[in-house]
């Protein structure tokens, strides 16, 4: 029986597309101070409200808004809780829900689950509206919970989040009961799980419980970051390489895995050369995925390539990014 020719993987290359002088949203990202950018003009401008000095700053999307975590530092290692910032226009001043240590949407994307920092060790897992209403005072949860992500059968957290020790729990958010637990949750929809195993993937069904194996799409690279889709059928993977084939060369490699036939697609042009550190996924309102590198680019599954907006981006940013409607 002839052996299968050895096909080697594509070089990576800068991000190719059709260049846009216009692409159909703006970027809310967590610089400093935490900043909108218009891909269309290049102009960055600093949200009205947010703490200015040296923070931390981070965004998160509940909804179609956009809501900053902003975390002054106390020590070298050391972060005090974030002021909660919901931003309804990034033009306008924004609602404040006071401080956290970690932040989530709702299932119903009207406000967002809290862990609150009461002082002395002691925290609290609290839901406040958008608004800035308060359901309750809440009920006492570990300061080392972060909270991810609220769907219909619970709400996603991280337990001893940032440790070796580190576990991914579904829980009933008023009662604390375990739902599902698993080592590594990357995403959840409100239909689905996409879990980490040790040499591949699966998919769990929340519906019924069937938990289903998914080939890696690529032997190489590291999960990060992982972004559902807004309608909850789709997620984007981006696979980190920091040494490609044993090099100093920094590599992303974009997949989406459609969750209903647990197909991969890969997206046009990939992988890329680029620093692991400055990529950053999410999806517009239209569900194009959004890709933010050395550039700002667009890509609807359905089309070749990607549309690429060549507009100058901030040196100093993290991985989290916001897509919003364009004014």
């Amino acid at each position: 029986m002839p052996e299968t020719p050895y096909v080697p993987p594509p070089s990576p290359s800068k991000l190719a597309g059709a260049p846009v002088d216009y692409i159909g949203f703006r970027l809310v990202m967590a610089t400093s101070p935490p900043s909108v950018l218009d891909p269309a003009t290049g102009a960055t401008t600093p949200l009205p409200g947010a703490p200015a000095g040296d923070r931390v700053n981070d965004v998160v999307r509940v909804g179609k808004f956009p809501v900053v975590l902003s975390a002054a530092r106390c020590g070298p290692s050391c972060l005090e809780p974030s002021e909660v910032l919901v931003y309804g226009d990034p033009k306008n001043q924004p609602w404040k829900l006071g401080k956290a240590r970690s932040v989530a949407p709702s299932a119903d994307e009207t406000g967002v689950w809290l862990v609150r920092d009461d002082g002395n060790d002691l925290c609290r897992l609290q839901f406040v509206s958008l608004l800035g209403a308060e359901r309750d005072r809440g009920r006492p949860a570990s300061c080392t919970t972060a909270v991810r992500q609220e769907v219909p059968q619970g709400l996603l957290i991280t337990v001893n989040a940032g440790t070796a020790t580190a576990e991914d729990v579904l829980i009933d958010p008023l009662t604390g009961r375990a739902v599902h637990q698993f080592p590594r949750i990357l995403a959840i929809t409100k239909d689905r799980m996409l879990l980490a195993e040790l040499t591949e993937f699966s998919v769990l069904d929340l519906r019924n419980g069937q938990r289903t194996p998914v080939k890696r799409p690529v032997a190489n690279g590291s999960p990060g970051p992982v972004v559902p889709s807004r309608d909850g059928y789709k997620v984007a993977v981006a696979f980190g390489d920091p040494a490609w084939q044993g090099t100093s060369t920094q590599t992303a490699d974009v997949w989406v895995l459609a969750l209903d036939s647990l197909t991969w697609t890969r997206a046009p042009s990939m992988p890329i050369v680029t620093a692991i550190e400055r990529v950053a996924l999410d999806w517009s309102e239209d569900n194009d995925l959004v890709l933010v590198t050395d550039v700002v680019a667009g890509w609807r599954l359905d089309r070749p390539s990607w549309t690429i907006v060549r507009t100058p981006l901030p040196a100093e940013r993290n991985r989290s990014v916001v897509t919003i409607a364009q004014a």
